[in-house]
């Protein structure tokens, strides 16, 4: 099979891989799936299945308000990592599983300031350390909300995942009711992710 037939495949069956870094890209991909399935069926829900290490907390926060915004339930299941920007986009699905092994990593945000050499480069610096913090303050905002984990408490598991490389379990994630449940085995083809 092509790599466009296992795609086609997956999304005969409302599901949406995502194995890479999130990115605008990847976003947009998803969200013709996705488009593609509420074409097909408006009271039928899909299915996100992740293996990502992160990627942009734009393209992030993007794909979350666009999940959010759709006619019907969007469940996950992670079947490897979750870090990152990823855990955002997470947080947009109904329904989140994880098989035993999985991880989850919370970390600081990079910043990567991209600012041209002109003589107001002190200006163009403060406005992305704004943007920078207006990004900061969103993820935090969604992932306490959705993950019932106090901001203070996030914070603290950010900076440890970013100093000490802290992942959390999928036991640990279920107990902080990141996820719902961890699945054992499944059956892409023939039963619910």
């Amino acid at each position: 099979m092509t790599k466009e037939q296992i795609q086609e495949a997956f999304i005969a069956k409302r599901i949406f891989p995502i194995t890479a870094d999130i990115q605008p890209a990847l976003i947009t991909e998803m969200e013709k799936a996705l488009f593609q399935m509420c074409l097909e069926d408006q009271k039928k829900n899909a299915y996100l299945l992740i293996d990502s290490g992160g990627g942009g907390v734009n393209a992030a926060l993007s794909g979350y308000d666009f999940i959010k915004s759709l006619p019907f339930d969007v469940e996950c299941t992670i079947v490897g990592d979750c870090h990152s920007a990823t855990l955002t986009l997470m947080a947009a699905c109904s329904r989140r599983k994880a098989t035993k092994h999985s991880r989850f990593l919370f970390h600081a945000m990079k910043f990567n300031p991209d600012y041209k050499s002109t003589e107001d480069m002190r200006e163009q610096m403060e406005v992305k350390l704004k943007q920078h913090s207006i990004l900061f303050e969103q993820t935090l905002d969604i992932q306490s909300s959705v993950y019932g984990i106090p901001r203070e408490e996030l914070i603290t598991m950010r900076i440890a995942g970013e100093k000490y490389d802290v992942r959390l379990t999928s036991q640990e994630a279920l107990e902080k009711k990141i996820i719902h449940e961890i699945v054992e085995k499944f059956d892409f083809f023939n039963s619910a992710v």
